[in-house]
Parts: structure tokens; C-alpha cells; sequence
């Protein structure tokens, strides 16, 4: 699907790689492979990335904006950085504490964020480091401390203290390590694919990895929105984009927020000109979250898909899926059978047979009665001599050792 968006002249971006299985296919259609993780590269959160750098060429173009009643979209995007930047901000202090953002917090690290701005150190363009926003809430201008409605110094500083641990907590230890300078890597839209390859996370840290996702996706978003602002105002082409989302068990379960910055992505995807791809390995995963809450949220994830591929389910996953799809007896049974392993034995002379069900699937669309279409996917010879698929590449040397033994 991703080598079909490429051919479609869209830009597939794999916001977050954890395996990586992305990578080698991005290299061989000449994308941008980005390498995420500790001591290989920052992120920083407040980077306005694409979305910023399109506020020059918005001004330069000023003139000829106004003239066909577009003047205002420059102020709309300022506006626009700025949320998101708070926003980003907000979501990863809710993440640290595990726990909601006061509004006065919220309110706190958007006018620190103007400030800073105002200063003339910092601009959209060059845009502060999380150490900057924190030094300029403790240092506590007259305008913050009217924010935080504290009547003295001494009074705003017990009030910002929640803010300032968590902000803290962020600028510390491995979170500290990877968003303590400047984003080493911008996404080049240009590209004929982007993947951010996270793969070098530590399986366990779970915050580590949610804050990295989150800063990732926002990061995605915004050169996509970037690239529509362009288009919309007749600077650039229209493009599109095949957002992946993979092994959405693991970003579903990395920490508080993740649920909801998917169901926001799935419900902007068609507004935003973008693709969304998402695959896990069950339903079940969507069951698995810690809040019911979080867990009806993720089952509309089903039923808002145009489109669900099924490979091979066991029986207890069709009937977890029968409230938004319906399959008939005979799809059930071929779904059921593919899900069915390679036969123990082989014999002396022959190889192995592979299971039956590998590159099988059904395709249904959701929401409808209509029959499901199995397909099977067949790869082509320069897939196979490239291997860009091989997602069982530590075990080549073991497979061919017992293959001709």
C-alpha cells in the first residue's frame, strides 16, 4: 500500500517506525528515513517545523494575499503554531504527572510562549527550546503572575510549583535527553516517503516512547497542514498524503493522551487530504486500555474506517468484530482457516510448507452488508531480492540452517 501511494505520487509518512519494518522500503524509493532515540537525534516540541517555515513565504507574499482577500490567513497561522505548540506542551505534562493540565497552567505556557516571542530572541521561524519556556514561567514576569492571579512573587511561586515539576520531569533524564535541543531533522515534504524511525526507544520506558510518539505525530500533522495552507492560498500544488499508523497496540498503550490524539487524527484525516492507515493484531487491543472511556473510543476507530482488511482471525475475533462488520458463513470459515499455523512435520525430501494463510485477506467495507473481496498479495521479484518486506530478518541465518540441513 505504501509502494501503491508512492506510484500515486502521494507521500506516505510513517510517523514513528518502532520495529523499524519502514525503513529499508522508504531507503528504496529514495524517501527520508529519520533516526529518533537515544543519541541519535533531538525533537524538540515547540518546533514549529513545516507549519512555521511557511509563515515567511506567507508574508513575503503579503501583498498579493491581500489583493485576493487573503490577508488574514498569516495572522490565522500564527495563531494556529502557537496552538499547537501549547497544545504539544499541555500533552506531554499530562503525560509525565498523569493527570489533567490546569486551566491556569494552560493559560501560563501560552502567555510564556508570546513572551518569548515579544523578546525578539525568538520567532516562529526560531522557535525556543523547553528550557527556555520553563526558565520564563519560574522567572515569573508582572503579565504571568496576573495569569496565575498571584498577588506577589512569593505567592506565584507556590503556584506555579505543580507546573514547575512537571516541567522539570520533562527536562530530565532520557525525555530531557531527547528534547533538550533543537530538532536535529526537519521533514522534507519533498520526499517521496518520510519514516521517523523510533526503533532505537527502550522497549520498556513507556513514557519515553508516548512522548515521542505524541511530538512525532504533531510534528506529521503540522507539514501536512503546512503543505494544504501553501496550496490553498496558490504558493504550492495541492499534495496528499498516506498517513501509517503501525503496531497501534504499542501506541495505544504507551501512555495517557495516545487514545485521544488517534481519535483526533481519525476524524481530521479527510479534511487534511491525508490517508489513514491503521494495524494491529487483534481486537482485542482496543480492549486492553486502562479506562472504559479509552476503550469506546478506540472500538470507533473500527466503525469510522472506510475500509477494514482482515489476515487470518481465530473464531473469538470474527464474533469481537460482528457488531460493526458482518460476515457470512463462508468468510468466517476462510478467515478462521488462515489463521491456522504451518504443519509440524515436512519431509525428508521436501521443504516445509508455509502456513496457508500468509498474504491473505479479506477485504471489507465497514458498515456494510456487501460481501468481503480475499485477496492475495504476491510479492514482486525486486521485492524479494530487496527484502522490504522481511520482517523476520533475524531469523533468515537460523531458517536457512534448518532449510538445507
Amino acid at each position: 500500500m505504501v509502494l501503491g501511494a508512492v506510484a500515486q505520487n502521494q507521500t506516505p509518512i510513517i510517523a514513528g517506525d518502532m520495529k523499524p519494518e519502514y525503513v529499508q522500503l522508504v531507503h528504496a524509493v529514495g524517501g527520508q528515513v529519520i533516526k529518533l532515540g537515544h543519541g541519535r537525534g533531538h525533537l524538540n516540541p515547540l518546533a514549529a517545523g513545516s507549519l512555521g517555515a511557511t509563515i515567511p513565504r506567507l508574508e513575503a507574499a503579503a501583498d498579493a494575499l491581500d489583493s485576493a482577500g487573503r490577508g488574514g490567513v498569516i495572522e490565522e497561522t500564527k495563531e494556529l503554531v502557537h496552538s499547537r505548540q501549547v497544545t504539544m506542551v499541555a500533552a506531554l505534562i499530562e503525560l509525565i504527572r498523569q493527570a489533567p493540565v490546569a486551566d491556569y497552567e494552560h493559560s501560563l505556557v501560552s502567555a510564556a510562549l508570546r513572551e518569548l516571542r515579544d523578546s525578539g530572541r525568538f520567532s516562529f521561524a526560531n522557535p525556543p527550546l523547553v528550557r527556555d519556556l520553563a526558565d520564563e514561567i519560574f522567572r515569573g514576569s508582572g503579565r504571568l503572575q496576573q495569569v496565575a492571579a498571584a498577588d506577589s512573587a512569593s505567592e506565584y511561586a507556590e503556584t506555579i510549583k505543580p507546573l514547575r515539576r512537571s516541567l522539570e520531569a520533562l527536562l530530565d533524564g532520557p525525555l530531557g535527553e531527547i528534547f533538550a535541543d533543537h530538532t536535529t531533522t526537519p521533514l522534507d515534504l519533498d520526499a517521496t516517503a518520510i519514516c521517523i524511525d523510533v526503533s532505537a526507544l527502550t522497549r520498556g520506558d513507556k513514557k519515553l516512547k508516548a512522548a515521542v510518539m505524541l511530538t512525532c505525530w504533531s510534528d506529521a500533522y503540522g507539514a501536512m497542514e503546512a503543505a494544504h495552507l501553501l496550496a490553498d492560498v496558490g504558493l504550492e500544488q495541492q499534495r496528499y498524503f498516506l498517513a501509517v499508523l503501525d503496531e497501534l497496540w504499542q501506541v495505544l498503550g504507551a501512555g495517557a493522551g495516545m487514545v485521544s490524539r488517534i481519535d483526533e487524527l481519525t476524524r481530521l484525516n479527510r479534511t487534511d487530504g491525508t490517508g489513514l492507515v491503521q494495524i494491529t493484531h487483534t481486537g482485542r487491543d482496543l480492549e486492553s486500555l486502562p479506562s472504559e472511556v479509552d476503550v469506546k473510543i478506540a472500538k470507533g476507530f473500527i466503525e469510522r474506517s472506510g475500509v477494514v482488511i482482515c489476515g487470518g482471525l481465530p473464531p473469538g475475533e470474527l464474533a469481537r468484530l460482528s457488531d460493526v462488520l458482518s460476515f457470512t458463513t463462508a468468510e468466517a470459515e476462510m478467515i478462521t482457516s488462515w489463521s491456522r499455523g504451518a504443519p509440524l512435520r515436512r519431509q525428508r525430501s521436501r521443504q516445509r510448507r508455509k502456513p496457508m494463510g500468509i498474504g491473505k485477506f479479506m477485504i471489507k467495507i465497514s458498515k456494510d452488508g456487501a460481501p468481503g473481496i480475499p485477496v492475495q498479495t504476491l510479492l514482486t521479484t525486486v521485492e524479494n531480492e530487496l527484502g522490504l518486506h522481511d520482517t523476520n530478518a533475524r531469523f533468515a541465518e537460523l531458517i536457512e540452517s534448518r532449510t538445507t540441513a
